[in-house]
């Protein structure tokens, strides 16, 4: 009778994430340089040329492949690096878009370096390990999606699992958000004198206004997650010319996905459309970037966030699917593969989009959350590439939550 050939011995849980920490401790000067780094230097959405060739570099030199510019945009990239065989391949996300006028105020500085951080971690230990592990720069989440850009591109086919974390206020191991699209409307009228001859013009502006109104009219007849926000972007040259054209930039959010596309979405766009037909102007409207959907829940990928982050010494609370807030291109990811969006504390107070928070980005619990956030990061990729079954849980809690094939 044949022996069956037994396989290599995975290197023990314990053993790993000790060794983990120690790989993490002698390059966490350099990752909280690169943090530091990032933070002094805030790039907009699909602007980040300095954060993402930082980041790059930093990889290849410890032996990834790095891919540039991946899925036909610049300030992306993807590094790779294989293990010992066959094996799952997990993906860990880095985010680096800065706010405008805020710079770094959603703290992206710490989600690029807790991610290239585990990476660093990682790699001196792949030859041991079987699989292929990523590093995925995604430019563009503040209102460009390009999370969902890269996803129609193929730069996620092939991934077992996406991990991020993000800096916040409290220890959880999701982070609730809402669905959510954004649209730029723009209203075409009539130009003429003010004074002279207002009554030969079309004013595209009060469109505008109107469509303000008639938001804000809407916000009694939905549901109470609804969130509806908007500016505007263009209100005419002069005072004394009436308005050719008006613009603004609106964003729409609900925690339902299809109530926010197959019921909301008509409704709002009834709304542009009577402020056209009252004022006489020509509607436009166009998507500003891809729809952001909600996070997909998976307790399997959350219970092995929540065992890292206590080994790190943080308390995890749990979270309240009702209090779903904030969007993100994240949530893509996770309706078509398993994903985590954590979040760790840089404040008890500071929210993100705020001053105070960017100043928590940079400070030395912001350090302290870039180290412990790579270090968990680390920690779940280990277990993903050496547990057949957590990997197994984590497939079947993402067909059980979407109802998609596992990737």
């Amino acid at each position: 009778m044949t022996r069956p050939q037994s396989q290599p011995e995975q290197p023990a849980a314990d053993a790993l994430t000790a060794r983990i920490d120690a790989h993490l401790e002698l390059e966490a000067a350099s990752l909280l340089e690169l943090s530091h780094r990032i933070h002094a230097h805030p790039e907009v959405r699909f602007e980040e040329v300095q954060a993402s060739a930082w980041l790059a570099d930093a990889l290849e030199a410890r032996g990834f492949a790095v891919e540039r510019g991946s899925g036909g945009l610049p300030t992306a990239f993807r590094a790779s690096l294989d293990g010992r065989g066959d094996g799952p391949t997990v993906a860990l996300l880095c985010e680096y878009d800065a706010l405008p006028g805020l710079g770094h105020a959603c703290g992206h500085n710490v989600i690029a370096t807790m991610g290239a951080g585990a990476a660093f971690a990682l790699a001196p230990l792949m030859s041991e390990l079987p699989g292929r592990l990523l590093v995925i720069g995604t430019p563009a989440e503040e209102g460009g999606g390009g999370k969902a850009l890269l996803l129609d591109a193929g730069v996620f086919d092939g991934v077992d699992a996406a991990l991020m974390i993000h800096p916040e206020h409290v220890d959880q191991s999701n982070m609730p958000t809402l669905a959510s699209f954004k649209w730029d409307v723009a209203f075409h009228g009539k130009p003429a004198h003010a004074a002279m001859a207002p009554h030969l013009g079309v004013n595209a502006l009060d469109a505008v206004r109107l469509a303000f109104a008639g938001l804000d009219a809407l916000r009694q007849q939905v549901r109470p997650d609804v969130r509806m926000h908007a500016i505007v972007t263009d209100g005419g040259a002069a005072a004394n010319i009436i308005p050719e054209r008006a613009a603004m930039l609106a964003v729409a959010r609900s925690a339902d996905a299809g109530y926010l596309f197959d019921d909301l979405a008509p409704r709002l766009r009834n709304v542009f459309e009577g402020a056209a037909l009252m004022t006489g102007a020509r509607l436009e409207i166009g998507d500003s970037s891809p729809a952001y959907l909600e996070m997909a829940v998976n307790v399997p990928l959350e219970e092995t966030f929540e065992r890292h982050a206590r080994r790190r010494g943080r308390t995890v609370t749990p979270y309240d699917l009702q209090s779903r807030s904030g969007s993100t291109d994240m949530g893509n990811v996770s309706q078509v593969l398993p994903g985590l969006h954590a979040m760790l504390a840089i404040d008890d107070v500071a929210l993100p989009h705020t001053a105070e928070f960017a100043v928590a980005a940079r400070s030395a619990r912001g350090d302290a959350t870039v180290l412990d956030g790579a270090s968990v990061l680390a920690g779940i990729a280990a277990d993903l590439l050496t547990d057949a079954d957590l990997l197994t849980r984590v497939h079947q809690a993402f067909h059980e939550a979407t109802g998609r094939a596992t990737p």
